[in-house]
């Protein structure tokens, strides 16, 4: 066998080596599994969100939410977004720790509805601190 031969064989090689790895380094999911993770995550937020919040009252206004249908697109979205460059695992935490938090809403669910605090603080571009609570 030629040296040129070689050379291409050893290099079609190291190729196929590189690509392996970075399959194996590199896990990602299909578009339909995908999609369907940031689906899941997004009802998973909007439930979580609809038991802690909706009812309750800052100030004298009272929290309501959209209709679910807007707040589903919107949150499907979102998850889209910010699920992008995140590997299966890190996408699979994310799901397992929404689950533990929606389980841990549903004790608000039936519950007396509350007056919340909000307190903003923050700095604005000309240097002055800002802090407020309703």
């Amino acid at each position: 066998m030629k040296t040129g031969h070689k050379a291409a064989a050893l290099g079609c090689l190291a190729v196929a080596v590189g690509s392996a790895v970075y399959r194996r380094w590199m896990i990602r999911m299909s578009l339909r599994e995908f999609t369907r993770c940031a689906l899941y995550m997004a009802v998973m937020d909007d439930e979580i969100c609809r038991n802690e919040l909706e009812g309750n009252q800052i100030g004298d206004a009272v929290i309501t939410l959209p209709p679910k249908a807007e707040s589903l697109q919107a949150r499907y979205h979102l998850f889209l977004q910010s699920n992008r460059a995140k590997s299966r695992r890190q996408i699979q935490e994310e799901i397992v720790a929404l689950e533990r938090r929606l389980r841990e809403s549903r004790q608000y669910i039936g519950q007396p509805k509350e007056q919340l605090e909000v307190e903003f603080s923050g700095e604005h571009d000309f240097g002055e601190t800002d802090s407020v609570t309703l």
